[in-house]
């Protein structure tokens, strides 16, 4: 136990490295497939960006195309689709089990499920290297078992947060947890590229992989599925707890499948969920991509800059999340004013930005800043319909944010391969503006329905059958 801290905030720490890890080993193939994909040997039909962008002569010494940068290209000749297909196939998997994970947990408990699901990941990660070079359907089919295994993991963490988090304190303690996806994409990223360029793309899996067995024993002696089932909790904090959460009356409470499936609010958070997802995607999986086929930067920039964005991500996460607990505690706004403030802040600053890079062209620096801001801005989205779950069907919550995920999972792997069609053989400044303008739009979609539409208001079929402690 972490000795001196609250047990719900050590419980929240090791559900944040847990989180760090999920989505390192989830999108490390986003920066290391620059390393394993020989980019000279795709066929390219169209004009080439360095036409288009041409350096001037003091920035080439510094900044040389990635095709004229002194390396001998990777192993694989991989299109635009098969990258794309090598990265969304997760998705496949991760749909799946979405759909059922928090259904599970509810039932029967988060701790070894969670624990069970880490570790058959780690084990995938660390035989991609040998299954890449088996074949490229070998390879996705690996990303497919991923995807699997990592499917329960998120809906899981709901219903914990359910039990653990009092209501003041709720926004903050999700984000955090949540927030060790930003953390694992930057660190994920930036170790990812400087591993790959040191001791090669194979070492990459190798060594995150292995740290499976890491976060899973640091997640079985500290987490447990509610506070009444913890050793070390003092009574005063289970109390303080149990006063201000909501728990079912009782394990196998029956779901209202009719109500969550007429519920306006659900289909206003399933559009939100939509297009979170098409933006984080597209970026998360095509940005190094970019980075390295427009913006010329080589193996170890890419995985800094790549990174950058979801560092500027964790931070304002965090800071909103704080603003919004105490906005919440002095009552300066209703949660459903601060809920949907939070989620227009993270969908229509970014949709800005990502209008304005269309139209940057060559311009490095308005483009990368323009991009970190696009990135970063949607660190708000955690204080927005990231939680909005707990907020209207908290007995319910794992099985509606499994639902949602799952059915919105379609568009973490849509985007990137839209992306991929639009820049086949063509990767120039148009095609992406094109993909750009395109993900903008989505997301003032996405904020107009859930500002209309949403709501934080305790729905009628989940109090009917629960207690309040």
């Amino acid at each position: 136990m972490l000795e001196g801290i609250p047990a719900r905030y050590a419980v929240a720490f090791v559900a944040f490295l847990n989180f760090f890890y999920v989505y390192m080993i989830r999108l490390n193939v986003n920066i290391v497939i620059v390393a394993m994909v020989n980019y000279t040997a795709i066929p390219h039909t169209n004009v080439t960006t360095a036409q288009e962008c041409g350096q001037p002569e003091e920035e080439q010494a510094a900044y040389p195309p990635a095709d004229q940068q002194d390396d001998d290209g990777g192993e694989f000749v991989w299109d635009e689709k098969i990258q794309s297909l090598v990265s969304v196939s997760f998705f496949w998997g991760y749909i799946v089990t979405q759909l059922i994970g928090g259904r599970i947990a509810e039932k029967f408990g988060t701790k070894y499920m969670f624990a069970g699901a880490q570790m058959t990941a780690g084990l995938v990660t660390v035989c991609l290297p040998i299954l890449a070079r088996a074949g490229t359907a070998f390879f996705i089919a690996g990303r497919i078992l991923l995807g699997l295994a990592q499917g329960v993991i998120v809906p899981s963490i709901q219903p914990l947060v359910a039990k653990w988090a009092p209501t003041g304190e709720r926004s903050s303690i999700t984000t955090f947890i949540f927030s060790g996806a930003q953390v694992g994409t930057v660190l994920g990223i930036t170790c990812s590229g400087l591993i790959a360029d040191s001791l090669g793309w194979e070492a990459a899996f190798y060594i995150q992989g292995s740290l499976a067995v890491v976060v899973v024993a640091a997640w079985l002696h500290v987490v447990y599925d509610s506070p009444e089932l913890h050793p070390r909790i003092s009574a005063k904090e289970r109390e303080h707890i149990k006063s201000s959460t909501f728990t079912p009356a009782n394990k196998a409470l029956a779901v209202p499948w009719k109500s969550i499936a007429t519920s306006v609010p659900c289909w206003a958070l399933l559009v939100s969920t939509l297009g979170n997802n098409w933006a984080f995607y597209m970026l998360i999986t095509q940005l190094p991509i970019y980075m390295k086929t427009i913006l010329h930067f080589d193996m170890k920039s890419n995985a800094l800059l790549s990174a950058l964005p979801y560092l500027v991500m964790w931070i304002l996460s965090l800071a909103v999340a704080q603003f919004a607990d105490l906005t919440a505690r002095k009552g300066w706004a209703s949660t459903n004013v601060i809920r949907k403030t939070a989620n227009s802040v993270a969908k229509l600053g970014p949709a800005l930005c990502l209008l304005m890079v269309s139209f940057t062209g060559c311009d490095r620096l308005s483009t990368l800043i323009l991009l970190v801001l696009a990135v970063g801005l949607q660190g708000a989205v955690f204080s927005g319909f990231l939680i909005n779950h707990l907020d209207m069907a908290p007995s319910f919550s794992g099985t509606i944010y499994g639902i949602i995920s799952g059915l919105a999972s379609v568009n973490s792997w849509l985007a990137p391969l839209v992306v991929a069609s639009l820049t086949e053989a063509q990767q120039t400044l148009s095609q992406w503006r094109m993909a750009f303008l395109l993900c903008s739009s989505i997301l003032v979609i996405d904020a107009v329905v859930f500002l209309l539409f949403g709501s934080t208001e305790r729905q009628p079929w989940d109090k009917e059958e629960e207690t309040t402690n």
